[in-house]
């Protein structure tokens, strides 16, 4: 139960702690990271909390998952844009 909430929960506030941290990207990587991060996290975990709260055992299971895979997109994304955002200011 604890495990699930936080895998809930932390995806979200790494996304709202570094919100202010995203300004230091490129204007355009900045309102992409905050566009688009913002719907990975918020929308993944809101499918996967739907996930578990409305489809019994197998969708617990499936949230769990879903929400692994959300965070691994996350991580993937900011990974490339903070490369990215590197490579465009050694131009």
């Amino acid at each position: 139960m604890i495990i699930g909430l936080l895998m809930l929960l932390v995806p979200t506030a790494i996304f709202l702690a570094t919100f202010p941290l995203s300004r230091r990207l490129k204007p355009g990587l900045c309102q992409l990271y905050r566009i688009v991060g913002g719907i990975i996290v918020f929308a993944g975990s809101a499918t996967s909390l739907y996930f578990a709260a409305y489809t019994g055992d197998q969708g617990g299971i499936a949230a769990f998952y879903f929400q692994i895979v959300v965070i691994s997109a996350y991580v993937l994304f900011s990974v490339v844009l903070v490369t990215a955002n590197w490579l465009m200011r050694k131009k």
